[in-house]
């Protein structure tokens, strides 16, 4: 019996759940996703839904598929390049041309286009540069959101938002340079960390300040999700991919038809799925809420959901009041803002005093009892005052007509009505 070869630690990986895409047929990674939540395929990039019907595969399965991985890899290592093409090994894609820029590698995909990890010439800096893809180039309202994008990214500066370095087009590609993170999103963090409620609480504090600083200058992200989201390796988090984001000052553009109910559906505000030209920061808010109960259940608020706190055994009820709040379906009923949001994580974190959110700014339906008697009151003086208008009026069409009798020959000559004396 032929000896199994041993593999090395780096190529035993943990378990995965793995689900085909149902375009190309491709594996997809999906551990790290909720049932329900839209991922977008490495192969062929078609968006579909992770479904959990499927059993997890047992560690034999793992193990024997990363033996085959591994005897494949060193197959194909020893084949050379010029005949991979003749095997049936797809080749990478080809990297776009941009100048004064030097493109390593591909970095992943976002809403408008895709990102990779360059070096730009004249100072030899290593950025992440964004570029529309060319199908999106072609089409001026697409440019004009791209551009809205950079606009929108120009005017933040905020050491919890990814900054934006330069902007430009090159040839058919038009694209922004942002700064290199070094970090994964928070859901990847989530789902290998596990951090405790403290910790989590304390993340999201930070974004809640981003957002704070973002929506003080009208700026509405309108796709916050745990995926654009970056946790750096000392603690601190970044918000990226401003690919939607409105600005909502006097004269601002508004792309109308496309622009109208864009961003990932789980996380959309009612209003937004609507009309996203209305949507404003409290848009924010809600995906906010569902970003939070996310994390916290692993799983998505959908039609009357249960608690964080009865599905999270010790969870602190002030992480109930910040859920409940943020996915009010009226706007009005939400935080008032961001920064209210943070400061609420904050104490929930053990950063700062114990606090709660401000009221509802909702009108109070009910009347006092002293309007009440006001109205009725008011009633029965318009009543009283009709009544005595009209017994002055009726008075004095008889003395008009009396006097008239009196005055002319005929009504003297007539006989007066008796006096009735009493």
């Amino acid at each position: 019996m032929a000896e199994q070869p041993i593999l090395p630690e780096a190529r035993v990986r943990p378990q995965k759940f793995e689900q085909r895409c149902p375009n190309c047929e491709g594996k997809a990674d999906v551990g790290a996703f909720v049932a329900g939540a839209l991922v977008r395929c490495a192969r062929c990039g078609v968006r579909f839904e992770v479904r959990r019907g499927a059993r997890t595969p047992s560690f034999d399965k793992v193990v024997e598929e990363a033996i085959k991985a591994a005897h494949a890899e060193e197959e194909m290592a020893a084949v050379p390049v010029t005949v991979r093409g003749q095997a049936g090994v797809k080749p990478p894609p080809e990297l776009p041309r941009m100048d004064g820029f030097v493109v390593h590698e591909r970095l992943g995909q976002g809403g408008m286009g895709e990102v990779y990890r360059c070096t730009r010439i004249a100072d030899g800096r290593a950025l992440a540069v964004k570029v529309l893809s060319a199908s999106l180039a072609a089409v001026p309202d697409y440019v004009r959101r791209f551009d809205r994008e950079a606009a929108a990214m120009a005017q933040l500066s905020h050491p919890g938002i990814v900054k934006l370095l330069g902007r430009g087009k090159s040839g058919p590609h038009c694209w922004i340079a942002m700064e290199l993170i070094d970090g994964i999103s928070l859901r990847t963090y989530a789902y290998r960390e596990k951090p405790s409620t403290r910790l989590l609480a304390k993340l999201l504090a930070q974004v809640g300040h981003a957002l704070a600083y973002a929506h003080a200058r009208a700026v509405v992200h309108r796709d916050l999700k745990p995926d654009n989201v970056l946790v750096l390796s000392d603690g601190r988090t970044k918000i990226l991919d401003f690919g939607l984001a409105g600005l909502h000052t006097d004269g601002a553009e508004v792309l109308t038809q496309s622009n109208v109910a864009m961003g990932t559906s789980n996380y959309m505000a009612p209003e937004q799925r609507k009309d996203a030209r209305r949507a404003d920061h409290r848009a924010d808010l809600y995906s906010f809420g569902v970003m939070v109960y996310e994390l916290l259940t692993n799983e998505l608020p959908v039609g009357r959901f249960a608690p964080p706190s009865r599905l999270v055994a010790g969870l602190d009820k002030g992480w109930d009041a910040i859920v409940e709040r943020c996915l009010d379906q009226d706007p009005a009923g939400r935080p008032h803002s961001a920064l209210e949001l943070a400061h609420s994580l904050e104490s929930l974190a053990g950063l700062a005093e114990p606090m709660q959110l401000a009221p509802r700014t909702r009108r109070r339906t009910t009347r006092s009892r002293m309007w009440s008697w006001i109205g009725l009151g008011a009633g029965a003086a318009v009543i009283l005052g009709t009544a005595g208008l009209q017994i002055l009026r009726d008075h004095g069409r008889k003395s008009l007509a009396s006097e008239m009798r009196m005055s002319s020959p005929a009504g003297r000559a007539l006989p007066r009505p008796p006096r009735v004396m009493r």
